[in-house]
């Protein structure tokens, strides 16, 4: 997924904080079956792979909030 967002936001600026889900015990509960998770500016964006339809705004919107 990480990928993925770099390359459809290659001209955007961005900064990602990697979190190992499996390392922390509550996440792992809570997304431990759905991972990769991408959360844009603290807000879950998407679980498992990016929506097909749009994607490159929608995160750009959820980027711009």
């Amino acid at each position: 997924m990480h990928a993925e967002v770099d390359q459809l936001l290659e001209d955007a600026p961005k900064e990602w904080e990697l979190v190992d889900v499996d390392e922390d015990p509550a996440l792992s509960s809570k997304y431990g079956e759905q991972i990769p998770v991408l959360f844009v500016n603290g807000r879950l964006f998407a679980r498992i792979r990016l929506p097909r339809l749009g994607t490159r705004l929608r995160l750009m919107r959820a980027a711009s909030r």
